[in-house]
């Protein structure tokens, strides 16, 4: 069900006549899978892995980035003002016994 929400079909339906499919078997072992994938030539060997980065630069060593007010302009102790009018909370006449 996640395949399906995110890729926006159901895996185990078939394209072709939405039939029903069913799951044979997971392959694991990297040696069969290279040779399956060559067979059917895809792309047999896993991406290059990206080499790890450093801790970020302080932010005064921050340049052309975008530098937004982080400060919040809610006061958790600051009272909410009255409102202009009056609202009433009693029921309506039918309701009442």
């Amino acid at each position: 069900m996640l395949l399906a929400r995110i890729y926006g079909v159901l895996p185990l339906l078939c394209p072709g006549c939405g039939g029903e499919m069913r799951i044979l078997a997971f392959l694991t072992d990297p040696p069969v899978v290279s040779r399956i994938l060559l067979h059917l030539d895809l792309h047999h060997l896993p991406p290059p892995l990206s080499p790890a980065r450093g801790p970020r630069a302080p932010r005064e060593a921050w340049s052309g980035e975008f530098l937004f007010d982080q400060a919040s302009a809610f006061d958790a102790m600051e009272v909410d003002p009255l409102p202009d009018f009056v609202f009433d909370q009693s029921l309506a006449d039918e309701f009442h016994d």
